[in-house]
């Protein structure tokens, strides 16, 4: 299956993969909510599966853009106190095979909060993982490329970096729980957004 085949409400399996093919970590279950570009998946409660096996269950909800042709990815995480946080990754492309998602994790991570402010997290490992995978100078200028073009989009404050994006896809979220009261109620009620995301996101929050 190519990602061409995907289509909205289809339920898929992501894989993150490390440079030399070895499993790094699984997502058992995440909803489509858009098959185009950027592909929009959302998952809560889902099963995680690290590399050594052990399993941990997600408790916030998540809403994720994977590109085709960018390397990197982001993921919109709502808190319970009605605040949420952008983690976006450094990775390769994503693509499909065997019905799975999968994509290669190139160590560094950019966290962003609400209004905006920017923080790198694993640039040891990066520096690490670049000498033990011997990083082609492809690979290393495709992640300075990705690094670049996360800090623009926060800065200029693009999608996904903006409220607007954020409750737009929140609420697509909601709509295809729908039919099913149990999991609406549920997520209403630790995400009551409506009328409110706004507040800590706007054009004037602090950036870095």
């Amino acid at each position: 299956m190519s990602l061409d085949c995907l289509s909205g409400m289809q339920i898929v399996k992501v894989e993150s993969y490390k440079h030399d093919g070895t499993l790094h970590r699984t997502w058992k279950e995440s909803i489509v909510l858009d098959d185009g570009e950027p592909l929009i998946l959302a998952n809560h409660g889902t099963e995680v599966t690290e590399r050594d096996g052990k399993t941990w269950v997600t408790s916030e909800l998540a809403i994720c853009q994977f590109h085709r042709n960018r390397w990197y990815h982001t993921i919109i995480l709502f808190k319970e106190d009605m605040n949420y946080s952008y983690y976006c990754n450094i990775a390769s492309p994503c693509k499909m095979e065997r019905g799975v998602l999968s994509y290669i994790d190139y160590d560094l991570d950019l966290v962003v909060d609400m209004q905006g402010n920017m923080k790198w997290l694993d640039h040891d490992e990066f520096i690490e993982n670049k000498k033990r995978y011997s990083y082609s100078g492809e690979i290393l200028k495709e992640i300075e490329m990705a690094t670049a073009q996360l800090e623009a989009l926060v800065s200029k404050r693009l999608d996904p970096f903006n409220p607007s994006f954020v409750f737009d896809w929140y609420h697509r979220f909601l709509s295809t729980q729908k039919n099913d009261e149990t999991k609406q109620a549920t997520c209403t009620g630790l995400y009551p957004y409506a009328g409110i995301i706004g507040r800590g996101g706007g054009e004037n929050g602090n950036r870095r």
